[in-house]
């Protein structure tokens, strides 16, 4: 089939008006609506037919009445069943096979970024923009703070000032550091500003400013840099961010700005701009490689690695060439120091999400697998009973994607306690614990970098491997103990305990392979290496 564009396009109350133009035939054809939600189920109907209005052989006008549609956060592509390639029986549901992206014109791409369009449901709001290839879906979120029109002006008013002073901002050489949706000041991002703030010079400490959002817990933590610390969506930062040489970050371009924003001037200009990363923690048990490989949905200009071990991981899977992928150690590091008290005896749970348990409900979710394991160890007396007679604790840290599931977890002991994500800054957590239970959690490596065990419980390898993959051999490469079941894991924590958390010298033999460097020279790395590039 012949591409098929989008020419036209209109909103009107709860209406989607488009009109849509092929060089080839468009006679037969079907506009629908296709759901592209993660883990949306099959046994849903994910397609959502527009009606016809009017028809020509290369051109079609079609509406849909989005009223008609659930309103939860998710993401629609507009396709076109080729009709003439259907089976006999033309009652069936259409085939994927059959299916064809709607592409948007240039006219209508520009329309999308200079006027408002926007379909208001609730506290949602569903609006049209285009994904990978300029491809048309109806995104549906909540609707912001960010979505008025105080927004569009400053938007229109700091692209205008960038275009027109651009030679002015080309020569402050400006660094934009921040990290996830820039609400936290507690990764690699907020310590390789902290060290910038503390020890470069005036003349390079002035050029260089982080992204927080007032409402941030850290907020307070940065106050003491507030020259250099710009408030999240004030005209400044939209402005700094159009005007930088560089992005240095510990998540992608899209991080620095709005999150899912309707189209807009800046984004756009955005993603066009060199950016530092320094990443979350050290690449191996989770493959990202569609994510923030050179080729991916989010590539980068430059990537941390902190070992020659895994500067091949990224050189052979991500597409970036050696010199791209300095070895010089994550920035969080330089404060990384153990912390644990032979009188606070703590064990560290921190599980990662499954992708397959994305909109569940609660009844569906206290029926995953996932979740009946970590409620039983939470429940399991034998282990209450060892952390009782030593008296130590099982923390339980809550990834930020079980908070809505929060209250099916119950500490039953008050050896055990839950801890939601962002009430207690992960890094001290982590320099607090006496070992960790993870995973597949990339935070295991800040505690085997402080000589503390770890254990891998793994019960559903099978399933992550097939859904998520690894760069290493979860059998033969990690650097602590696997259990896959409730019993062997609890064995293991009890002789840990027994031993006072000693490190296994195996593990410990393996370390030098996985870290080139255990001082504290991250930072100092990482900032020579961007200004020997001239930025």
């Amino acid at each position: 089939m012949e591409p098929v564009y989008a020419e036209r396009i209109k909103i009107r109350k709860s209406k989607l008006y488009l009109t849509l133009a092929s060089s080839g035939s468009l006679a037969g054809t079907q506009v629908y609506l296709e759901k592209k939600a993660p883990g949306f189920s099959e046994k849903k109907n994910r397609l959502l037919p527009f009606r016809h209005i009017s028809r020509s052989e290369k051109s079609i006008s079609v509406v849909l009445d989005t009223s008609e549609m659930e309103t939860d956060k998710a993401d629609w592509e507009v396709v076109v069943y080729d009709g003439e390639n259907r089976e006999e029986n033309p009652g069936l549901e259409p085939q994927s096979r059959s299916l064809f992206p709607v592409i948007l014109s240039g006219k209508v791409r520009a329309l999308l970024i200079l006027g408002s369009y926007q379909i208001k449901k609730g506290a949602y709001i569903l609006f049209p923009m285009g994904s990978t290839g300029h491809r048309l879906i109806l995104r549906c979120r909540r609707q912001t703070k960010y979505d008025g029109q105080s927004t569009r002006i400053k938007e229109f008013l700091a692209y205008g000032i960038y275009r027109v002073l651009r030679p002015f901002w080309k020569r402050k050489r400006i660094w934009i550091v921040y990290e996830k949706y820039c609400i936290s000041a507690q990764d690699n991002g907020f310590y390789f500003f902290r060290y910038c703030m503390e020890r470069l010079g005036k003349e390079d400490r002035n050029r260089i400013f982080f992204i927080l959002d007032r409402d941030s817990a850290q907020w307070n933590k940065v106050e003491k840099y507030r020259k250099n610390v710009i408030p999240f969506m004030s005209f400044r930062h939209i402005l700094y961010m159009l005007a930088a040489s560089l992005y240095v970050a510990s998540d992608s371009r899209v991080h620095g700005y709005l999150w899912q924003p309707k189209p807009n001037l800046i984004s756009r200009e955005i993603n066009r701009h060199d950016i530092y990363f320094l990443q979350h923690g050290v690449l191996a048990l989770k493959r990202v490689e569609d994510l923030f490989g050179k080729e991916g949905a989010c590539p980068v200009t430059y990537f941390t690695a902190s070992s020659r071990y895994e500067q091949q991981i990224i050189v052979q899977n991500f597409g970036y060439e050696p010199e791209n992928v300095p070895v010089v150690g994550l920035a969080r590091w330089d404060v990384l120091e153990n912390r644990a008290r032979p009188d606070a005896k703590k064990i560290l749970v921190m599980p990662t999400w499954r992708s397959w348990l994305e909109d569940l409900c609660d009844e569906d979710f206290c029926k995953s697998d996932y979740y009946r394991r970590y409620a039983s160890l939470m429940r399991n007396q034998k282990l209450i009973s060892c952390l009782k007679e030593n008296k130590a604790e099982l923390i339980f840290y809550i990834h930020p994607k079980l908070r809505r599931f929060m209250k099916n977890f119950e500490a039953e002991s008050s050896q055990v306690k839950l801890i939601p994500f962002g009430e207690r800054p992960l890094n001290e957590l982590l320099m607090e614990c006496s070992m960790m239970v993870t995973d597949y959690s990339s935070a295991c490596w800040d505690v085997y970098y402080q000589e503390k065990p770890v254990v891998f419980y793994q019960f559903d390898l099978k399933l992550y491997m097939e859904t998520n993959g690894s760069y290493i051999d979860m059998e033969k490469e990690l650097f602590g103990q696997r259990c896959t079941e409730e019993q062997e894991l609890v064995e293991k924590l009890e002789e840990y305990i027994r031993d006072e958390f000693l490190e296994k010298e195996v593990y410990a033999a393996m370390r030098s392979s996985y870290f080139a460097y255990r001082d504290h020279y991250n930072c100092e790395r990482t900032y020579a290496y961007i200004a020997g590039k001239g930025y």
